[in-house]
């Protein structure tokens, strides 16, 4: 059962709920309860230079080593790649999130949702 803070892989679709897809890793950052769950999309890739529009949402996870992550990763906290999903969807679980990167990859959520 997920934990909120965990880090699984996911397939994320790109349009919807079917269609082309990939599996990356996600942070689940909240227990909606009856086996569904928020998630948000993370990438190893950085913001580019100059920044496009998606690249702004791009939060670093300061100890990505201590996650399981292979390498720096970025947590894409635009609202559009926030998700809610049946815990069906959650696959491999990677680590688990330390509290102030948590803390503070939730409340930059938070501010782009404003």
């Amino acid at each position: 059962m997920p934990n909120i803070g965990d880090i699984f892989t996911a397939l994320v679709y790109y349009k919807g709920q079917a269609g082309p897809a990939k599996a990356r890793p996600v942070l689940v950052v909240n227990d909606l309860g009856n086996d569904w769950y928020t998630i948000v999309e993370i990438t190893s890739v950085p913001p580019k230079s100059p920044p496009g529009y998606y690249d702004g949402f791009k939060e670093p996870i300061k100890n990505w080593w201590e996650c399981g992550l292979d390498q720096q990763s970025y947590v894409k906290c635009s609202p559009n790649n926030v998700h809610n999903v049946e815990g069906i969807r959650l696959h491999q679980h990677i680590g688990t999130m330390n509290t102030d990167d948590f803390d503070y990859i939730t409340d930059k959520i938070i501010e782009y949702g404003e």
